[in-house]
């Protein structure tokens, strides 16, 4: 089977990531086992949801992934079995006090770590922004602001991407970019 666009610049940017880090000191970038089939059907069972096909590619070719400093984690991909471990306490949300608000993040699936030094900033999926072909939003939570569900797909929103195979790319790039001059 053919890759799509968005599968070829995926693997290109991963291959970009992999050959930055083995070209820093002290720098190296761990994958995972690339998950299964039957992983993916549990874990949709687990979540009672369908997980974005990007997303289901990119772990079921690549795994999950995480580029170490120092040995201090710099970005990370949180196993495909905790995606509901990073839920923030709704108080901490803008509106918290409203359970529709407190339902909505009780449903995120927190999938990626931002960085190293404030664990508690990470990206997520929101299941209530699906696309018709089944990707879902992404979102940042940053501990040190207010969390909160943005507009669903199709409005403008920094931290906001259209799905996760856009999030992953951009999130490679500009970590290359940032870690370029170090």
């Amino acid at each position: 089977m053919a890759k799509t666009s968005s599968e070829s610049t995926v693997a290109e940017a991963v291959e970009r990531l992999k050959s930055f880090v083995e070209e820093k000191e002290d720098m190296s970038v761990e994958f995972s086992e690339p998950v299964t089939a039957e992983a993916v059907a549990n874990l949709e069972k687990k979540y009672k949801l369908q997980l974005p096909p990007s997303y289901v590619h990119f772990i079921r070719t690549h795994g999950t992934f995480k580029v170490l400093y120092g040995g201090q984690e710099l970005i990370g991909m949180e196993e495909p079995g905790f995606l509901r471990a990073a839920a923030p306490d709704p108080s901490d949300a803008v509106d918290g006090d409203d359970s529709d608000v407190a339902d909505a993040i009780n449903e995120a699936l927190f999938f990626q770590r931002k960085d190293d030094d404030a664990v508690e900033n990470f990206w997520c999926f929101n299941p209530r922004d699906r696309t018709p072909e089944g990707e879902l939003g992404v979102v940042a939570y940053n501990h040190d602001e207010t969390f909160g569900l943005p507009p669903l797909l199709g409005t403008k929103h920094a931290n906001h991407f259209r799905d996760f195979s856009t999030h992953i790319v951009t999130v490679i790039d500009d970590f290359i970019e940032t870690y370029a001059n170090e």
